[in-house]
């Protein structure tokens, strides 16, 4: 039946399509969203007044909404554009709502728009909001089944939407059974596009001084990491990156034709350090470990100057078990010593002249690459200060930074000292990763955050290899050894959050460990238990069966139990005067009318006729008639039917109680 909507039910679908659309909307430009809720609220106005707009108007308006949507992203084709496109034609189709099947339609779409938020992100946050917005479409989908049925006095609000919760909880049996059981692949089936627009923080291939600094304000986690053994302490904690070793005279890159050949050797002075990290996501490969790797997980390979890098994009997040060493002796002779020597030394020419006149006077008086990187140091650390608002730097970045400026971030500090030491002829790179981190009492795991994005050098010593110099200690030791927290200083309202931030952590973890870090790997194990070693797909394949008819039966099972809810009081009151009834010999038959048996019932109790016929002709009245009996008039009959007595005495039986 296609029916005409009436307004209830058009207001409980417009209400669906922003709740459906909620979790999507966290990911999209706000300016976009603000588009189209002005959209959303014109087709609410026209809708409620049962008008809506002509094929003329609604076709260029949809094609320069989509356009608008489109371009929101570069026009480039991605996961965040397709998720964009589609709330885009959600709230439009608003403006054709004109009937029951224009409804049903709509909210079909709804629920896909609800699940596609997924592919954006998995949070917890969202699949909670995903939730909400589902209970609000079946609410919307019930009203749509009342009105082609042709009832006309609605449900309430709350008993609606309790029943399309009750309705959204029937699923989460077979839900459970298809997450856990139904047989993974290792790789995705499909390629998804990615995103168009790179929405997340993380480490990059370049480095510019600023960049890093402009990180201090995501307080976002980069990292999770859980020690099996000895902990370093925080001021060690540097978590290696991308190595940068290409200086164009502002600003640092990888090389990767100097990345493809075997690691560079490392000698451990001490037991490895064992930890798993879990990775949030960044749609980029480099995979953070403490500085110095000594494992490869799978799926990842070590570059030459030994940072990791995964061989498919960091688009989920993803467990890693590593080691690494702290105390080691890295490329202690330089494989190719005059290609390497000239390469870690190389500086453009024409940039900052006052720099390399500097490092020549240094080296002039003592050439010793030791005593060099101590006479920089301590003159940073007797002249320079450490500030979270840099200026700007102009072509000399670097003489500006060290003559006028002395005031910098990491960044600036790693980059000058480089600079400084390439000029006086002693090969250095920098290193950018994090530094420190945040322990999480609650869950006994360090938290490695945007905000704790560092950048250092390393110098190449004879006999020692490459050794980590980190200009920004002596320039600000209290950042390396007691984090990004000393920074800002503390505060009264940051010691009192700091339960609830390491309570959300936790559960954010665990959320990842549990949910999202269910992998194909994870899945053949999960039959351990029960003998089956190693599962594979048939293996899995039975066992989702048969959870699956078992998930199908718990849902049965509680579908024939009925719709729960409390009895209403003439039902109840109703029940006690048939049970009094049945006491005195006038029971009730099944399959029989209040009014049949009232009449039955009277003359069985001459004495009490009257009553019994006032009484079930209200309460028929009541349950059947089509005009509503007010709230007094039924607290009045209930009142009645509670108080109804009959004394107990042996008749002839007619039947068993109601």
């Amino acid at each position: 039946m296609n029916t005409s909507l009436d307004r209830a039910t058009f207001l409980w679908c417009a209400a669906a399509v922003p709740a459906a659309l909620a979790p999507m909307a966290m990911a999209m430009p706000p300016w976009l969203v603000g588009v189209l809720a002005a959209f959303w609220l014109g087709a609410v106005a026209l809708g409620v007044r049962g008008r809506v707009l002509h094929m003329a108007v609604r076709l260029p308006l949809t094609l320069a909404v989509a356009a608008l949507a489109v371009g929101a992203y570069g026009f480039r084709f991605g996961r965040d554009t397709g998720g964009a496109l589609l709330a885009t034609m959600l709230v439009l189709k608003l403006f054709e709502l004109r009937r029951t099947r224009d409804a049903r339609s709509l909210l079909g779409f709804a629920l896909f728009a609800a699940m596609s938020a997924f592919l954006l992100e998995q949070g917890p946050a969202l699949l909670l909001g995903a939730a909400a917005g589902m209970v609000m479409v079946f609410s919307a989908l019930s009203s749509v089944t009342d009105r082609e049925a042709g009832i006309a006095r609605p449900r309430p609000v709350r008993r609606r939407l309790a029943g399309a919760a009750g309705l959204l909880a029937l699923s989460l049996p077979l839900a459970a059974a298809g997450f856990f059981l139904f047989p993974r692949l290792a790789s995705p089936l499909w390629g998804v596009p990615g995103k168009a627009a790179e929405a997340r923080t993380g480490l990059n291939d370049e480095m510019t001084p600023g960049d890093i600094s402009a990180m201090y304000i995501d307080d976002s986690p980069a990292l999770r990491v859980t020690f099996h053994s000895t902990v370093p302490p925080r001021s060690a904690m540097y978590w290696r990156g991308p190595v940068l070793s290409g200086f164009d005279g502002r600003s640092w890159g990888r090389q990767p034709y100097r990345e493809s050949t075997d690691p560079e050797p490392l000698q451990p002075l001490a037991d490895p350090l064992r930890y798993t990290s879990m990775q949030e996501p960044t749609d980029r490969r480099y995979v953070l470990a403490l500085d110095v790797p000594v494992s490869v997980p799978e799926g990842v390979e070590m570059q030459r100057s030994r940072s990791l890098r995964s061989r498919r994009r960091l688009d989920e997040v993803r467990s890693f078990e590593l080691a690494s060493a702290t105390d080691y002796r890295l490329s202690a002779r330089l494989p190719y010593p005059r290609m390497d020597r000239a390469h870690y030394t190389d500086l453009p020419d024409g940039f900052n002249p006052r720099t390399l006149a500097l490092a020549r006077q240094w080296r002039a008086e003592d050439a010793r690459p030791e005593a060099l990187v101590q006479r920089a140091l301590a003159w940073f650390g007797r002249e320079f200060t450490y500030t979270l608002e840099p200026q700007l730097l102009g072509r000399h970045s670097v003489d500006e930074f060290l003559f006028d400026q002395r005031a910098g971030y990491c960044e600036h500090f790693a980059s000058a000292f480089t600079v400084l030491m390439r000029a006086a002829g002693v090969p250095a790179r920098i290193v950018t990763g994090y530094q420190g981190g945040y322990f999480n009492p609650l869950g006994g795991h360090w938290v490695v955050r945007q905000s704790d994005a560092h950048a250092w050098s390393e110098v190449w010593l004879e006999g020692r290899g490459w050794t980590r110099v980190d200009p920004t200690a002596v320039v600000a030791p209290a950042r390396i050894e007691q984090g990004v927290e000393s920074l800002d200083g503390g505060s009264a309202a940051s010691a009192w959050w700091a339960p609830v931030r390491n309570a959300a952590d936790w559960g954010m973890r665990m959320w990842n460990e549990v949910v999202l870090g269910f992998d194909a790997a994870r899945q053949q194990q999960l039959l351990r238990p029960l003998g089956v070693d190693g599962a594979d797909w048939r293996s899995l394949g039975l066992a989702f069966a048969l959870a699956a008819l078992l998930g199908l039966l718990v849902t049965l099972a509680l579908v024939l139990r009925g719709e729960p809810g409390r009895v209403p009081p003439l039902v109840a009151a109703y029940r006690r005067f048939l049970a009094r009834l049945a006491r005195a010999g006038a029971g009730k038959l099944p399959h029989e009318p209040p009014l049949a048996f009232a009449e039955r019932a009277a003359a069985l109790l001459p004495e009490r006729a009257g009553e019994v016929r006032a009484l079930s002709e209200g309460f028929a009245r009541w349950r059947y008639a089509p005009q509503p009996m007010d709230a007094a008039a039924q607290r009045e009959l209930a009142r009645r039917l509670r108080a109804f007595r009959v004394p107990r005495r042996r008749i002839r039986r007619t039947g068993g109680s109601a």
